[in-house]
């Protein structure tokens, strides 16, 4: 505290008392209210601590922006979900038409090339193929539908799932056309298959950086759990063999096999 002197107009001098510094910060980790209630710092919950107003001084669980809401809430309705087994389903239909064409040929049931076409064997491994191909598309699909729905609403993955489809059954049926199906069944469903393979192999590298886990009513719905290390996406050439490679080189084989079984048997 320091003192000054004043005077007055009619010559009394008087004296006046200012606080200093040190006495103003004195008192240390309080503050005074306009009702010179010391306040005291704290983090007890339910406390308005010094410095503080009624908003920062309330609990964390009653604030708006801090509200939990329920996991419920965030997940996918049930028809919703239906929707996305059907647009997962709706991925095989090019294949399923192409294993039914097939089957018939080979049966010897209907017959479009005449005579010098292919053969019913050609047929058979044509529908192999189809059967692989199926398979690999569907599984192409869930794992593009397990990466929309850990970055994505469920309209917008379910707008994206049957645009996947737009852009499949056209792509499919443009490779049949132009190869000619009819009398090049093996060559063409061959292609269809082997391209599938590597794009599900793609497929499986993008979701790499993704996990999964075991969803409501046991069944196995895909959610973003994670990302591994820096969020790289890895292959597993493991996987990759296993479930892309591997079946592919079977179906070739039995290709390469026919052709043997046809040269020989009907020397073409």
């Amino acid at each position: 505290m320091y003192t000054s002197w004043g005077s007055t107009p009619s010559g009394v001098r008087h004296r006046k008392s200012t606080p200093n510094l040190r006495a103003r910060g004195g008192t240390r980790g309080h503050e005074r209210d306009g009702y010179n209630v010391v306040k005291s710092i704290t983090t007890a919950p339910g406390v308005q601590g010094a410095g503080e107003t009624e908003t920062e001084g309330d609990e964390t669980a009653r604030l708006p922006n801090t509200r939990i809401v329920p996991s419920s809430a965030l997940d996918s309705s049930a028809p919703l979900e239906i929707f996305f087994e059907l647009a997962c389903w709706l991925s095989i239909v090019p294949a399923v038409f192409g294993t039914i064409w097939n089957f018939l040929h080979a049966a010897g049931l209907i017959e479009f090339a005449g005579s010098g076409g292919p053969k019913r064997i050609d047929h058979a491994v044509a529908m192999i193929w189809a059967i692989l191909t199926g398979h690999l598309h569907r599984a192409l699909t869930l794992g593009l539908l397990t990466r929309w729905r850990a970055y994505y609403p469920p309209l917008p993955t379910l707008i994206r799932l049957l645009a996947l489809q737009a852009i499949c059954w056209p792509a499919t049926h443009f490779t049949l056309s132009a190869i000619d199906h009819i009398r090049r069944p093996m060559a063409c469903w061959a292609i269809v298959g082997s391209t599938t393979a590597v794009s599900r192999a793609m497929v499986m590298w993008v979701v790499s950086n993704l996990g999964k886990r075991d969803g409501r009513r046991g069944r196995r719905w895909d959610a973003r759990l994670g990302v591994e290390g820096m969020g790289e996406r890895r292959w597993d050439w493991g996987a990759v063999g296993w479930k892309c490679a591997l079946p592919v080189g079977v179906v070739y084989f039995i290709m390469a096999w026919a052709g043997v079984l046809k040269t020989e048997m009907w020397g073409c």
